[in-house]
């Protein structure tokens, strides 16, 4: 296992076991990467994947898994043509949408919902602790159940939550959104018609593709 090491910018990097926890990769396989700090230090060609459950940004030394501790020096990370810089302490993707900047923080809660019993109720009474699971896309809601050896009778029920902020940076006037309520407060000029495009197409802001929609349409109010 490699040495704890600091850099003159003040990166600790901790080794720690990748079995100790559960995580949700934003990137299918660990990618190589730039990452640039406070004070112009660089680290290149990091084979890193940003853990959307703990918001930490891990990378690959040989087998060892290894964390960028100080994230708030952070002032641009880089892999193949996706772009990432910090934001009130959050790790965002900067995409943008025709002349709008949209910094996202890509952010997924694994939330216990109960245990189905033998009856196939759900109950908030633990069963069994589910093991260890990986998944590579942000985009999917998804409910999973996965039996014990031991007990086939008694399943844990999991949801997983996206809860990802947006910024949205029109002009340089930007707006912090996360649900859509905030977004028709935020442009409240144009909020009868989001909301009446989220009701027509039964969109929710916890899907990014649907998101992505909403930030589309109004592009398209503020150019009429």
């Amino acid at each position: 296992m490699r040495k704890i090491f600091i850099l003159a910018a003040g990166l600790l990097a901790l080794a720690f076991s990748a079995s100790a926890q559960q995580r949700m990769y934003l990137f299918p396989d660990f990618t190589d990467a730039s990452v640039r700090f406070i004070g112009n230090t660089r680290l290149e060609k990091l084979r890193l994947n940003f853990d959307m459950f703990s918001q930490k940004l891990l990378y690959l030394d040989g087998e060892t898994l290894m964390e960028i501790t100080n994230m708030p020096m952070i002032q641009t990370v880089v892999t193949g043509d996706r772009q990432f810089m910090m934001r009130e302490g959050m790790l965002c993707e900067v995409i943008n949408v025709q002349d709008m900047q949209v910094l996202v923080n890509w952010r997924v809660k694994k939330v216990n919902v109960g245990s189905r019993g033998a009856l196939g109720y759900t109950t908030q009474a633990k069963v069994e602790v589910l093991r260890s699971f990986e998944f590579d896309t942000p985009y999917t809601i998804t409910d999973f159940r996965r039996p014990t050896e031991q007990d086939v009778h008694s399943l844990e029920v999991w949801r997983q939550k996206n809860e990802n902020t947006y910024f949205l940076n029109i002009g340089g006037d930007v707006k912090k959104v996360q649900y859509l309520k905030d977004l028709y407060k935020a442009y409240p000029e144009h909020a009868q018609a989001l909301k009446s495009f989220a009701k027509a197409n039964k969109l929710k802001m916890q899907n990014a593709e649907d998101a992505f929609k909403m930030f589309q349409y109004l592009n398209t109010l503020r150019t009429r």
